[in-house]
């Protein structure tokens, strides 16, 4: 064997040794017991479908779901107000987790970004008021318009800052009915009794769960508020340490991230860690060379 391939092969098996390729083992192992999460509300539909999808590798395992506004759930388990342990903490919006994280209730290592989503403003079905751009709230046949309540629920934040960016904050304030959840303002809006809530800002996932009730009437461009990053991580106070760990993982699985993708969030793609890059940059090298050598080879071949 050429000598320079044998270095590369021996610099790739040390790579592997350290830790650098993971190895995936022969078989996973199975888990058991109970997992309580608190998520975001916008996880409502998903979740569980990610869940059933886990439990046939794992049908020992039990999912307790507590679903509400990021901030609040996350001033609960600040708070010692969670009446079980909390083993999986799925937020939307960094901050929750970042007030976890400075509190020390994560356990380090779990904490990751698995998903994006974006705004829509919503009306009523049968609405035909017209809406094409933010400022459009302003007119006089919007008479309210439902939010979260941004001091506890991350929708509420994000719809503030699309207000803000918009040079309509101000003025929009009195039109303004508060939320305890996303999905509470999603019904607030697609109500059968309601008759004064004009439209809604919530997450187009959520609005996506209920097109026979509400319609999304504009999507305001991105740049108009902050990124909208879901992140989940294990919590200290967890019971169930390993599955916990295994499925905050399997989160954002080649698994599951196609079941959140096909409710209308986006994945954000894994980081390569600096160790992935050495070793890809050395199996890519050992191509090259191999392609460089073959086609001496043809070359000479074809002059004999």
């Amino acid at each position: 064997m050429n000598r320079r391939y044998k270095l590369a092969l021996a610099t790739a098996s040390i790579a592997l040794a350290f830790g650098v390729i993971p190895a995936k083992p022969a078989q996973a192992a199975t888990f058991s017991g109970p997992i309580n999460i608190y998520a975001a509300a916008s996880l409502t539909d998903t979740l569980p479908q990610v869940e059933a999808l886990y439990k046939q590798s794992n049908p020992n395992v039990t999912f307790m779901n507590t679903y509400g506004g990021s901030i609040a759930l996350a001033n609960q388990i600040l708070m010692g107000k969670n009446l079980n342990p909390v083993d999986i903490f799925f937020s939307v919006s960094q901050a929750p987790l970042d007030s976890l994280q400075s509190a020390n209730q994560l356990i380090e290592g779990t904490r990751q970004d698995i998903l994006n989503n974006t705004l829509a403003i919503i009306t009523p079905i049968n609405s035909t008021i017209s809406i094409s751009s933010v400022q459009d709230l302003l007119q006089s046949q919007v008479r309210k318009v439902a939010i979260g309540d941004p001091s506890s629920v991350p929708a509420g934040v994000f719809a503030q800052e699309l207000f803000t960016n918009s040079g309509i904050s101000e003025l929009i304030q009195p039109k303004l009915v508060l939320g305890s959840s996303v999905r509470d303002v999603l019904n607030k809006v697609s109500s059968d009794t309601n008759d004064t809530i004009d439209a809604g800002v919530v997450y187009t996932t959520d609005a996506l769960t209920a097109l026979d009730k509400v319609k999304i009437v504009y999507t305001p461009p991105i740049n108009l508020y902050s990124p909208i990053v879901y992140g989940s991580a294990v919590l200290q106070q967890t019971q169930n340490l390993d599955a916990a760990k295994d499925f905050n993982s399997f989160l954002r699985s080649s698994q599951a991230l196609p079941v959140f993708q096909a409710s209308g969030f986006s994945a954000i793609p894994e980081p390569m860690t600096t160790g992935g890059s050495i070793a890809v940059g050395i199996v890519g090298l050992m191509m090259k060379r191999k392609v460089k050598v073959k086609a001496k080879a043809k070359a000479k071949a074809a002059v004999n």
